[in-house]
């Protein structure tokens, strides 16, 4: 006699089959929409067992390409307006921003009209169109790190900058008359707009407002204005 046909465990329809995997992909899908805000910041990122062998977004030319932008984009977004108007004072001196018409003509762009109440196009401070914030920024930290905001009649104006001047500072203020400059009042109101200070002196140390005449004073009553100014990069030889 021969033996009984050995029983094969039954595994379901092709139909079934298919629903159970899309039911999970369902589920998947539900899951990662409702959870990826909390997912870890390297859970799309490749193993590094994959990366060690060459294979990243940046392996490809597209991904070159990509990654160059997105480099691009980040160095335009960490540049403050601050920054962008600090460039125009100290690069395009004969330039103004109410050159025609209260605004001001921009290479690539045509006129602009400037509005010092509310945030500008940073291209507006780079008129002759070159917009390689990074060198700028590098010529100001390495030319400009110091530069104050004055009138000429103004005894607090002139208060500060014979303080700072005592310092012997290298490299020296520079400083920006506004009363001299037709766009002066204008600039005023982009200075109170970024650095809550409407008045002058107004002293900015690498881009940030360290006060005016009073404050000054009163870091150099305390002996604290030559190491600020120093831990700004500047060189001081002067003050006590």
């Amino acid at each position: 006699m021969n033996p009984p046909p050995t029983a094969r465990p039954w595994a379901g329809s092709p139909y079934r089959r298919r629903r159970i995997l899309w039911t999970l992909l369902l589920f998947s899908g539900i899951f990662f929409f409702l959870f990826k805000d909390h997912l870890p910041a390297d859970f799309w990122s490749l193993p590094s067992s994959l990366k060690d062998f060459g294979f990243s977004p940046e392996s490809s030319r597209a991904g070159q390409v990509a990654l160059a932008k997105e480099k691009e984009k980040d160095a335009v977004l960490r540049v403050e307006e601050i920054q962008a108007l600090l460039h125009f004072v100290t690069a395009h001196p004969d330039r103004t921003l109410d050159e025609s018409e209260d605004g001001i003509r921009v290479e690539g762009i045509g006129w602009v009209k400037v509005d010092p109440q509310k945030e500008l196009d940073l291209r507006v401070f780079a008129p002759d169109g070159d917009v390689d914030w990074e060198k700028h920024l590098k010529v100001l930290n390495e030319k400009y790190p110091l530069v104050v905001f004055s009138k000429t009649y103004c005894p607090y104006s002139q208060s500060a900058k014979t303080l700072l001047n005592s310092y012997a500072i290298h490299p020296p203020p520079f400083v920006v008359e506004l009363n001299t400059r037709s766009d002066g009042a204008q600039m005023q109101t982009i200075l109170s707009r970024l650095t809550q200070r409407p008045t002058v002196p107004n002293i900015l140390l690498n881009g940030k407002s360290i006060g005016g005449s009073d404050d000054i004073h009163k870091l150099h009553e305390t002996h604290e204005l030559k190491p600020l100014l120093q831990e700004g990069g500047l060189e001081v030889t002067g003050g006590v």
